[in-house]
Parts: structure tokens; C-alpha cells; sequence
């Protein structure tokens, strides 16, 4: 597979001449005392027979984030300190680095210990909220296979601020615990099927090279179902079919959703096996970030 897929800059402009024509709306949000601007990207919606039927190879880019040398982080994602009570790591800008065409997130151990503030990570998440489409994230995942990471690649409702969590909406692309080494996971939360109710929506794939190569890990997401895949779009890992009796509690997946790449140390998932500290610094790397909507 080629693991760093390049646009030249003519295809590059057309991108961000769709995306600019393609925003419908934007709307503020608060974040770390500050207010930030989330532009929305909507797809228009075929039939759903259309829809049935197409070929998602053929569809429009309209978002890339390809993290070249001149990268520039802040102007496409948000730092993000979200402080979970029983996870041990302190999320902070300097984990993150733009170089040799991927985004670098790295977990190290700063402490004696193995509490709170002992280790260190980073949270981000995207200024651009995406309705429907095929969004993919290229990635390699730390290495180790030891006990004690939770890596996501995820999308949050834009709506959180408003009606919280997780009434918003989570669509989990990837989720890798690195206690289960060669092993994916896939998750879906709203305020129906969620954690604490003890009904998570979620699927397992195993995966041999998930720690040693790249993969690309994407949906298909339309106003009637949402389709999980691994690097190709025909290779479906799971698929979630809108309920026929759809409400904003039990299918919040009608709205715009952002992206969230995070990493963590410890906490109630991640660190039920412990903690081994000899896997750290640990680094997941992104390739690219890309989003394409059907005609």
C-alpha cells in the first residue's frame, strides 16, 4: 500500500476551492477561555439508491491535511487540555510535532511515579465539522504493545457545548488499547447507546500490523447508514444502519461532527492492566487527514 499519498499544488488549490465553496455555516465555540471559529462542510444528499450503488473511490476530495514541512498546525487544529479525572497524563502542545510528512504525537513519562502529571500527551481536534461523507485518517500506532495507551481517532458532535455528552455524538473511527496488541476497536456513543448505560455500539478487528505500518482508517457516512473500513473502502469492518425510529437521542448523526486525534495514559480504559512504563516515549503518527463528499 502506498502510505504517503502526495497531491501536486494544482490539485491542492482545487481542494481548497471546493472547501471555501462548500461551507455553509459557521459557528463559534469556546474553548480553553477563548472563542474559535468551526467552519461547517455539508454534503448535499443523493438518493439514498444512488448512494447504494456508488463507488466512494470516485468521490470529490474536499479536505487534506498532508503535513508536509511548511505545515502550519494552528491553523487547522485546536490544541485541546481535556482534563478526565482518573487518566495520568497532562495534555500539552509540546507532544505534538509536524516533521518527515506526519503529525507526531508522543506520550512520555516525565514523573517518578504513576500518577497524575507523571506522563504527558496531546489532544487535538480539527476546526472544521464535516456532515456526511468519507473521511479517512491514515496512521501507525505506538509500538510496544504494553499495557497502558488509549489511541483515538474520532469526531465529536459540534454541538457538545450545547447538549453535552454524549447526547452529541461520538463516531470512533479507531480506537487501539495497547493492552490488546494487533487489535482495533470501532465505537459509537449517543445518549442511548453509551458507557454508562452499559450499551456501547462497538466492533473488534484484528489486525497484525497495526503497530508496525500505516493503515488507513475510515467511514462512509450518509443520512442512512455509517460503514467502517480499513484501507480500502470495499474492506466494511462493521456497519451502523439508522434506526427506523431515528431521534437527535438514539442517532445524533445528522449534524456536523469534528474531528478529535488524542492519546492517553492510564485512566479506567486504558490503564485496567497497569501501566508499563518501558513502552515509553510512545508516538502515533498521522499521514494525512482526508474528507471526500458523493455528488
Amino acid at each position: 500500500m502506498n502510505k504517503k499519498l502526495r497531491f501536486n499544488s494544482i490539485l491542492l488549490a482545487v481542494t481548497l476551492s471546493f472547501i471555501l465553496m462548500s461551507c455553509d455555516s459557521s459557528v463559534d465555540i469556546i474553548h480553553d477561555g477563548g472563542s474559535i471559529e468551526r467552519t461547517i462542510v455539508k454534503m448535499e444528499i443523493p438518493s439514498q439508491g444512488k448512494l447504494d450503488n456508488y463507488n466512494w473511490n470516485d468521490a470529490t476530495l474536499v479536505y487534506s491535511q498532508e503535513f508536509d514541512d511548511n505545515y502550519s498546525f494552528k491553523e487547522n487544529w485546536v490544541f485541546e487540555n481535556n482534563l478526565v479525572p482518573d487518566q495520568l497524563q497532562i495534555h500539552q502542545e509540546e507532544n505534538l510535532e509536524v516533521s518527515n510528512g506526519t503529525l507526531k504525537i508522543y506520550a512520555r513519562k516525565v514523573g517518578a511515579g504513576q500518577n497524575k502529571g507523571d506522563y504527558t500527551s496531546s489532544r487535538i481536534s480539527g476546526i472544521f465539522a464535516f456532515e456526511y461523507g468519507r473521511i479517512e485518517i491514515m496512521a501507525k500506532l505506538p509500538e510496544g504493545e504494553k499495557p497502558g495507551i488509549w489511541s483515538k481517532l474520532g469526531l465529536t458532535g459540534d454541538n457538545i457545548d450545547v447538549v453535552g455528552y454524549p447526547t452529541c455524538g461520538e463516531i470512533d473511527i479507531m480506537e487501539y488499547f495497547s493492552y490488546r496488541p494487533n487489535e482495533t476497536s470501532v465505537i459509537v456513543h449517543s445518549a442511548v447507546n453509551n458507557e454508562n448505560n452499559g450499551n456501547i455500539i462497538f466492533a473488534n478487528t484484528t489486525l497484525e500490523t497495526v503497530e508496525q505500518e500505516f493503515h488507513a482508517y475510515g467511514i462512509l457516512w450518509t443520512k442512512d447508514r455509517i460503514e467502517f473500513y480499513i484501507d480500502d473502502t470495499e474492506n466494511i469492518i462493521y456497519t451502523l444502519n439508522r434506526p427506523s425510529d431515528a431521534t437527535e437521542f438514539n442517532w445524533p448523526f445528522d449534524q456536523p461532527f469534528y474531528i478529535v486525534i488524542d492519546m492517553v495514559v492510564g485512566g479506567r480504559y486504558a490503564g485496567g492492566q497497569g501501566v508499563n512504563d518501558s513502552m515509553f516515549p510512545a508516538v502515533m503518527e498521522i499521514d494525512y487527514v482526508r474528507v471526500y463528499h458523493a455528488p
